[in-house]
């Protein structure tokens, strides 16, 4: 029976048993072919939108929280160390020589035990939680009682230097080791393959960082009202720094139990990783060298505005020079309003750097070279107006360029972190051989390496005038006069300089030798080596 004469029996209602039979399995087979034909639309629906590789809100939420120890804390290192060791530790001129030789010295120690923790990483067994999960809760534990401990220095300590100097050392090196294990591009580099989809994990915890800055950025506000009712500044500083830390140390911890490694690639060879391949890195991986030279130049940019604007206002704007009293108030108010100017645009800056990206035509090189032109800009500015003597006198000056080299820096965070697994990447595709803890050896030890310089570069101007402080009322105890040459040398430091480093990188990272056609190829090997 045909298609048109099953139509014509069902129109005229007159059939058989074996006609209605016939008719029935008709359009059962219809309804069987309608019926594997959505399925089919369905199962092309699904491969053309579920990306294996991308990344989920639980993903993202356990990387944001996840950063929040190793972010506070090096926010307070990078901006409060050297002020806590010289105005509230209660160790006069002794802290600004102590913290810069130790700063000094810890950049020598970094030389030799950063490589052996990104070889201890690398060489790291694949656990049921992963490769390198373990060693981000050592960083979460290390970083926060390191932290805590030397912001807590005993008072009674104080006329006993050497008790001094090893309370200080040991809990430094615990600090510095439990930020060497955080390296969070490496764990981000195994979460996904795809580098958009890893353009979202690094957005949450720059802006969760930048945020807490904006939180911090009122802590000498706060620490003046908790002294009203403690009256010491060194235990209040130390009652303040433990609450906030011990907070910071429970959200991180929620984080790592959130994360998930998904992808580890699969080495040609069986090879374990040996302590020369950190070596070999600078012969096989020229990315990484024209890159983190760039940074050797670059980093310094952040690391020195980032260290100086507390004493500039503290001196500058809320000192009386005559007395050497400091309005504490006005202090914790300009402190607010500096930290912000800078902390809001990095915040800002890791939102809007990935739609920006696009308008590069997605190429992170050129957007990189055109954002230090910014920085330099605003250095330049910096610097000309201190000398034009018109700084001093206004405030909203010094914020206002503060904020604008600070947008140049937080909008480069996209694009740098994108370089930065870039070039674990081109390792694998190049050697076959993962060594991602250790091409981030050599970016871990610049940025340490720098903060410590800044400090020590401000701790030699401190010495150099006689600084010293009273660290339970906060006033000058020094020689007045020499407070405006010491004014001037900070704006060199975080102007001049960073105008001069901001080209000096620009005109490197061109030189830089991956191209477009080139990140599709590695694109295609890592997919093509990836074990799950």
């Amino acid at each position: 029976m045909k298609k048109g004469d099953l139509l014509s029996l069902w129109n005229t209602k007159e059939y058989s048993i074996i006609e209605l039979l016939e008719l029935y399995e008709f359009w059962l087979g219809l309804l069987r072919t309608t019926d594997e034909m959505t399925r089919r639309i369905m199962m092309h629906k699904s491969v053309c939108v579920k990306n294996p590789d991308a990344i989920t809100l639980r993903d993202c939420f356990g990387a944001t929280v996840l950063s929040t120890v190793n972010g506070l804390c090096t926010v307070f290192m990078s901006s409060m160390f050297m002020q806590y060791m010289t105005d509230y530790a209660g160790l006069g001129a002794m802290g600004a020589t102590l913290a810069t030789s130790l700063l000094l010295f810890a950049r020598i120690f970094d030389a030799v035990d950063d490589p052996i923790q990104g070889f201890l990483m690398d060489r790291g067994k694949r656990t049921k939680i992963g490769k390198y999960k373990p060693f981000f809760l050592l960083s979460i534990l290390l970083t926060g009682i390191g932290c805590v401990c030397l912001y807590s220095f005993p008072s009674e300590l104080a006329s006993k230097p050497v008790l001094v100097v090893v309370w200080v050392i040991v809990f430094y090196f615990l600090f510095d080791v439990g930020t060497s294990f955080y390296k969070d591009n490496l764990l981000f580099r195994t979460m996904t393959n795809d580098p958009n989809e890893r353009s979202k994990l690094v957005i949450g915890p720059r802006v969760w960082t930048m945020i807490l800055g904006v939180v911090t950025s009122a802590f000498t506000a706060v620490l003046v009202a908790v002294n009203e009712r403690v009256g010491n500044y060194h235990d209040s500083f130390a009652i303040l720094i433990t609450g906030i830390v011990g907070a910071a140390m429970v959200l991180s911890l929620i984080g790592w139990f959130l994360v998930k490694e998904k992808h580890c690639v699969q080495e040609e060879k069986a090879e374990p990783v040996k302590f020369k391949d950190f070596f070999l890195l600078f012969k096989e991986n020229k990315p990484m060298v024209v890159y983190y030279l760039k940074c050797i130049f670059s980093g310094f940019i952040w690391s020195l505005i980032f260290a100086t604007p507390a004493y500039y206002i503290k001196w500058g704007f809320c000192t009386d020079l005559t007395t050497g009293v400091t309005n504490m108030e006005q202090y914790g108010v300009l402190n607010g309003i500096s930290s912000m100017m800078m902390l809001i645009p990095l915040l800002v800056g890791a939102v809007i750097g990935r739609p920006l990206l696009k308008l590069f035509k997605n190429n992170p090189i050129k957007m990189t070279c055109f954002l230090l032109v910014v920085q330099s800009v605003g250095g330049v500015v910096l610097f000309i107006t201190q000398m034009a003597g018109l700084l001093a006198n206004v405030p909203a000056l010094f914020f206002v360029t503060l904020f604008i080299m600070a947008v140049g820096v937080g909008t480069d965070f996209v694009p740098q972190s994108m370089v930065e697994m870039e070039i674990m990447d081109y390792n694998i595709y190049k050697t076959g051989k993962d060594r991602s803890a250790l091409t981030m050896v050599v970016g871990g030890f610049i940025v340490k390496a720098q903060a410590a310089l800044s400090a020590a570069i401000i701790g030699a101007v401190l010495m150099s005038i006689g600084y010293n402080v009273d660290p339970v009322t906060s006033e000058y105890m020094g020689e007045l006069s020499q407070i405006p040459t010491m004014l001037n040398w900070f704006i060199v430091i975080m102007g001049l300089v960073p105008a001069i480093l901001g080209v000096l990188s620009a005109l490197i990272l061109r030189t830089y030798p991956i191209k477009d056609d080139e990140r599709r190829k590695i694109r295609e090997c890592l997919d093509h080596r990836n074990a799950g």
